[in-house]
């Protein structure tokens, strides 16, 4: 089944382009009004769609990103049973009423009948479903996901899975540009804080030079908390309140060492204006870049909403929090696929010493089909050193 969704001025236009597109036997699944004052119409069609081209990717493909992984006993696949079929008991007729029923319509023979048998599933679509499924990951991304990953010419599922992944989203693991500060976005509680101090500290440990600055003067307590590892990192913390404090901050002389600079910010409601607006100076006033911190285990559909609404803001790239403290981690495709975020950090401990690591293919393919019942997480992804 061929699914798709059209918008249109009015309902009638939409129904237009759906008719044009699908043809008079496409189906009407759903019809929303949009904020914008546009309608959308989501409309199925019964056509198979085309198989994907094969990939051909070396055994050797994920080498370079796949030293540190502890590899994990591999469960055996098992092959599903055939479902035998009983067929049903034939009705008894008497012979009084075989004389008095008028003989059976033949049947049409141009309609010819689905034999009933068993579907045939291998043991790494279904793996792949039923971790998709475990997930959350919403059935159109997750159908996109698994038909690139069995159209891969492998025999390694990970693997696979890994370079349909590639395929499917963007990966920029970098710190941030030395002639541009990073501010880190997102709404409340989802680590931010956190996160710029594991950057900080990671710039000091490698001899980096890094300048390091928060907006965040609202909620209580939060300048203490980072002013508390800064000073461990022996960095000065500056605080900005406004948009033209920031501005002022980061036109002083010593800011023009070509160091990072990091900026911490408060959590807003994404969906409130005003705060949007408010954060939309301060990214514009710094000319910084905006990275928006999302934590993992949140609703797949609430976390594609926000991040959609942070990359309206100029949002490009994801940091995903909390990776230790859930199993499920469908959100963060949601997220990253609907607001077209590349995947950047992750942070898998509370810890400021453990730092940040970084999220390629392989790392979330991994992720994906581990084990969630097993512990240890955080030797799972490359630490991040850059």
């Amino acid at each position: 089944m061929r699914i798709k969704s059209f918008t249109g001025p009015t309902a009638t236009e939409a129904m237009n382009k759906v008719r044009m597109e699908l043809g008079e036997d496409a189906i009407i699944l759903a019809t929303q009004d949009l904020p914008s004052g546009e309608t959308q119409v989501t409309a199925a069609i019964e056509q198979s769609d085309p198989a994907p081209a094969k990939i051909k990717v070396d055994d050797n493909w994920a080498s370079g990103w796949d030293s540190d992984w502890k590899l994990e006993a591999t469960p055996k696949k098992k092959v599903p049973e055939p479902i035998s079929v009983k067929p049903e008991p034939k009705p008894f007729v008497s012979a009084k009423a075989k004389a008095t029923t008028p003989p059976a319509p033949k049947a049409d023979q141009s309609l010819k009948q689905a034999p009933v048998g068993v579907a045939d599933i291998s043991p790494d679509m279904e793996m792949l479903v039923k971790a998709m499924a475990y997930h959350g990951i919403p059935t159109l991304l997750a159908e996109r996901i698994c038909r690139t990953a069995l159209a891969v010419e492998t025999d390694n599922l990970t693997l696979a899975l890994a370079a349909s992944l590639d395929r499917h989203f963007g990966y920029s693991p970098k710190f941030s540009a030395r002639n541009r500060p990073l501010m880190l976005i997102g709404p409340p509680g989802v680590g931010k804080t956190m996160t710029i101090a594991k950057m900080a500290a990671s710039a000091k440990m490698e001899d980096r030079a890094v300048h390091v600055i928060t907006t965040d003067v609202s909620r209580a307590g939060a300048v203490d908390q980072l002013k508390s590892f800064t000073d461990i990192l022996g960095l000065q913390l500056h605080v900005a309140e406004t948009a033209e404090d920031l501005k002022a901050i980061l036109g002083g002389s010593e800011f023009k060492d070509g160091a990072h600079t990091l900026i911490d910010t408060g959590g807003i409601n994404a969906y409130d204006d005003v705060e949007v607006g408010d954060l939309t100076s301060k990214i514009l006033a710094a000319n910084a870049e905006a990275v928006v911190v999302l934590a993992a285990g949140t609703d797949a559909s609430e976390m594609s909403d926000m991040a959609s609404r942070f990359s309206t803001i100029g949002a490009k790239r994801l940091i995903a929090t909390r990776l230790d403290t859930t199993r499920r981690y469908g959100g963060l495709f949601t997220a990253a696929d609907s607001a077209n975020l590349t995947f950047s950090y992750a942070s898998v401990s509370p810890s400021v010493a453990t730092g940040l690591h970084i999220i390629t293919p392989v790392n979330l393919a991994r992720l994906v089909l581990r084990d969630p019942t097993q512990s240890g997480i955080s030797n799972e992804f490359d630490k991040a050193s850059k």
